[in-house]
């Protein structure tokens, strides 16, 4: 979720729990039953969707920042708070992977694609369409610099805003 503290910060912790369990609503309901949603820290949701195609994670991708974004929490109190969630999202093994990942390696790239879309203005979603990475050593620096290897190609990334949910394809970075 996007700017979390600050909700906690101006609206109290109560608010911030009633927008933790309305988003945790919303999310359940955006899945298949056969898909996790599960809290992985703090404001974070980790989401595994197993056998889903790679134009369908991109389809579901837009659908949970439309589901997050485009209507507001009500508050206990009845305020309408808007809130807004950035994502990281990919499709395991990723084209030209060479490298076998395990799944706390596929979370923090996952995770890394999550923040470059908070570095570029929230509210979207950052997924991850290639890793060109030959050995383990290549994937070390991949993981130092996501933003490095960005530049230099070896990370493929599609960028998409909420506000693109009907209008179709994502940006895609290379």
């Amino acid at each position: 979720m996007d700017h979390f503290k600050r909700i906690n910060d101006e609206y109290g912790h109560a608010a911030g729990d009633a927008v933790l369990v309305e988003l945790s609503r919303r999310l359940g309901g955006t899945v298949r039953s056969d898909d996790l949603v599960c809290r992985w820290g703090g404001e974070e949701f980790l989401i595994f969707v197993p056998g889903l195609a790679a134009e369908s994670l991109d389809i579901q991708a837009r659908r949970l920042l439309a589901v997050v974004g485009d209507h507001p929490v009500v508050l206990p109190d009845g305020r309408q708070l808007p809130v807004t969630a950035s994502l990281g999202y990919a499709r395991f093994p990723l084209p030209r992977q060479m490298v076998s990942l395990d799944w706390e390696q596929a979370v923090n790239l996952v995770d890394m694609a999550l923040y470059s879309a908070k570095g570029r203005g929230r509210d979207c979603a950052a997924g991850l369409t290639a890793l060109d990475v030959s050995d383990v050593a290549e994937l070390h620096v991949v993981e130092q610099d996501f933003e490095a290897a960005l530049n230099r190609g070896q990370v493929g990334l599609a960028v998409q805003a909420r506000d693109q949910a009907d209008s179709g394809s994502p940006k895609q970075s290379r």
